[in-house]
This record gives structure tokens, sequence and C-alpha cells, in this order.
């Protein structure tokens, strides 16, 4: 018997992540459903490739992504890892629920989303104390991070980012995606649902993909959304 039904590993940086992360919530209040919410640092995963090809706020934006893990991480060894869901909520709603930039560029939205948040109104919004904050600049954090990515990667077969959803975990299914740009709803996300998990336990399932996707629609990104892009 497995903990949980659901491991899924996110960068609260990623948009495509937290679009999907807000779809599994929804099938989560339709059906039982338990879900482990785990740190995946896209500042790590880049590291052996770079970003030499990549815009210029890339760094800058994957860096918040990993100081805020930082902090989920310090938040777990305390609380456990059921505390982590609602903080990584609101991590998430703080960077894509921000207001949509007035210059309507994909360079003003990356600038946004690489500027660093209140840390401390975020934990006190979830209820947990101000000194996690402080987590954000402690890279001893890193290494746990690390491992956590190569598995989650690892599970999933490799090249892949975020989000990453493993399945009756750690032995379970894994798949890279679904990447949507809009949060299906009602029986929606349950189609959805059902169609993702049909094809992960399909024995011999490997791949079914498209490169062209649009851009998340979130409130930050309002502007670009429904833009074709080939943003990771």
């Amino acid at each position: 018997m497995h903990d949980v039904d659901l491991e899924f590993f996110f960068d609260p940086v990623c948009p495509f992540c937290w679009v999907t992360a807000e779809w599994v919530r929804d099938v989560g209040r339709q059906r039982p459903l338990s879900v482990r919410w785990r740190p995946l640092s896209l500042r790590i995963l880049n590291e052996p490739i770079g970003y030499e090809t990549r815009p210029e706020g890339y760094p800058d934006a994957h860096q918040r992504g990993l100081e805020m893990l930082r902090v989920v991480a310090a938040v777990r060894q305390s609380r456990g890892p059921e505390a982590i869901g609602e903080l990584y909520r609101a991590m998430g709603e703080a960077v894509w629920n921000a207001p949509a930039p007035p210059d309507a560029t994909f360079e003003a939205v990356l600038a946004e989303t690489a500027r660093p948040r209140d840390l401390v109104a975020i934990l006190d919004s979830v209820g947990l104390p101000a000194e996690f904050a402080s987590a954000a600049e402690d890279g001893g954090w890193d290494e746990g991070l690390r491992a956590e990515t190569e598995e989650a990667v690892e599970r999933a077969g490799g090249g892949v980012g975020t989000p990453i959803l493993s399945f009756d975990p750690p032995d379970g299914p894994a798949l890279f995606g679904p990447v949507i740009d809009q949060v299906p709803s009602g029986d929606d996300a349950l189609r959805l649902w059902d169609s993702v998990t049909t094809l992960a336990r399909w024995p011999g399932f490997a791949e079914l993909k498209r490169s062209v996707r649009a851009f998340p629609d979130t409130p930050l990104s309002a502007h670009l959304s429904g833009r074709a892009t080939r943003v990771g």
C-alpha cells in the first residue's frame, strides 16, 4: 500500500508547472487523491547545459526558484511533507497571480519572474514562522535538492524538466507533464486526468509530444497567453 497516489515535482517559477499543479488540485477536490509535493530545481537541472542560449533573465528567475525551494526544504524538515502543498500554492500565487507588467513582452514577464518575493509574507499567509525565510540564502540545502531533482528526472527516464508526475511512488510510472496552457476544471479536469493516468499506466508507453505550445494563462502572463512559445 503506497502512502500517496502521486508525487508532484515542482519549481515555483515554472509557469507550465503551475498550471498543471492547479489542474491536479482541481482533480483532488473532485476525487480521492493523495498528493505529495516535492521540489525539482530548474537552476540545478540547467547547470550541465548552461544558459548561453537562453534569454538574459533565465538564470535569475531560476535562482529565485532555487531560493524558494530551499525554504520548502527547511519547512519540510521541520513541519513534514504535509506542509508543502499549501506553501507551494502560496509561492506560486505570489509569482503567477502578480499583475501583468505594462510591457506586454516575454522579457518583461521573465523580469517579473526573476524578482525576489516577500518570503516572510508568503510564509505568514500559510501560518508558518518568518524565520524559515532565511533558508533562501542557505546553500546548505542544495545537496539535498540536487539529489531530489536527479531522482525525479531519473524516474521519468532523463532529459525532462517540470512538472514530473510520479504515480504510486516510488516504483510506479512517472511522466513529464502534461504541459498545458490553461487550467481545466470540472469534468474537463477529470477527462484529462483519466487520459494521462491511462497513458502512464499503459505497459510500454513512452512518449506523446508536440513542441509547439501556447504560453500559460496566468494573471502575470495575461498579455502572452495563447501565443506560441517554446519556453520550458
